[in-house]
C-alpha cells in the first residue's frame, strides 16, 4: 500500500519490520485508530502503533520476550528504542523510532472480549473488521465525552461504516456483552456532541482533518446506528449546509 502522509509511510515500514510470525503465533493483532486510518484513506493523522492480545499464552510469551530483549523481540534492527518498555497486567508500552520519527508502541492485554485476526497488507496480523468495530465501540464508551481525544473513536467508527456499510451485529453483541447498554448510550452521547459546529471544528483541528470529513463520519455513524438499534432515540447531526451556514 502507498501512503500520502510521510509519517504513515514510516509507520508502514515499521510494521513490515516486525516479527510477523511471532505476532501471529501469539494471536497479537494490529488494531486501534492507526490500523483503521491506514486501511481507509488516511483521513486523519495517527502516529501510535497499537496491538491487542486476548490470548493468555500469547501475552505471556510476548511479555517475557519484550521484557528480556526489548524492541528486538518484535522489531527489526533498524527500529531504535527511545524509552524502556514497561509491562503490567494491562499491557506492554514503549517508545521507538524509525528514521527519526517517534512512535508510541503498545500491546494492550484485552481481557474484556475475544479477538479475531486476519492477514494484512502490512505483513502483521490485524484485527478483523468485526473486532475493529467492537474495540472502537468499547473505546467510545470509555472516553466519548473526553474532549481531549477529539471524538476520534466515533470518527473511526464512521469511517469503518463508510468502508463496510453497516455496524456488524456480531460487533454489537460482543461489545454489549462487555458493557451492556452503555454502548448505545455512548453512541448517543458522542453524536450529541458532534451535532455542534464548535465540536466539529475542535475535532477537525485536533485530528488534522477537514470539517467536512469529520461531519461525514458523524453522519455515517448516526445512519448506521439507526439501523443497528431500531427505535433508539439518537440526536440529529446537522447536514453540512446547516452546520456551516451554506
Amino acid at each position: 500500500m502507498k501512503f500520502e502522509r510521510p509519517e504513515h509511510v514510516i509507520i508502514a515500514e515499521t510494521l513490515q519490520s516486525m516479527d510477523h510470525g511471532f505476532l501471529e503465533r501469539s494471536r497479537c493483532f494490529f488494531g486501534g485508530g492507526t490500523a483503521i486510518v491506514l486501511m481507509n484513506g488516511e483521513y486523519r493523522l495517527s502516529l501510535d502503533v497499537d496491538f491487542l492480545c486476548a490470548d493468555i499464552d500469547g501475552y505471556r510469551e510476548l511479555r517475557s520476550a519484550i521484557v528480556q530483549n526489548g524492541a528486538p523481540a518484535v522489531f527489526g534492527a533498524e527500529v531504535e528504542t527511545l524509552r524502556e518498555f514497561k509491562a503490567d497486567q494491562y499491557g506492554i508500552r514503549g517508545l521507538v523510532a524509525l528514521h527519526g520519527q517517534r512512535i508510541k508502541f503498545e500491546i494492550v492485554r484485552e481481557a474484556r472480549i475475544a479477538l479475531e485476526g486476519e492477514t494484512s497488507p502490512f505483513g502483521v496480523p490485524m484485527l478483523t473488521v468485526e473486532s475493529q468495530f467492537a474495540e472502537k465501540l468499547l473505546a467510545n464508551a470509555d472516553r466519548c465525552l473526553d474532549k481531549s481525544v477529539a471524538y476520534r473513536d466515533a470518527i473511526d467508527l464512521g469511517y469503518l461504516v463508510h468502508a463496510s456499510g453497516s455496524i456488524p451485529a456480531k460487533s454489537i453483541e460482543v461489545s454489549e456483552n462487555a458493557y451492556g447498554g452503555d454502548i448505545l448510550r455512548s453512541v448517543a452521547n458522542v453524536l450529541e456532541r458532534l451535532g455542534k459546529a464548535s465540536e466539529i471544528e475542535h475535532a477537525a483541528e485536533t485530528l488534522n482533518m477537514t470539517r467536512e470529513d469529520v461531519l461525514g463520519a458523524a453522519l455515517a455513524l448516526r445512519d448506521a446506528s439507526i439501523t443497528a438499534w431500531p427505535g433508539a432515540d439518537l440526536p440529529e447531526v446537522p447536514a453540512r449546509e446547516e452546520t456551516y451556514g451554506r
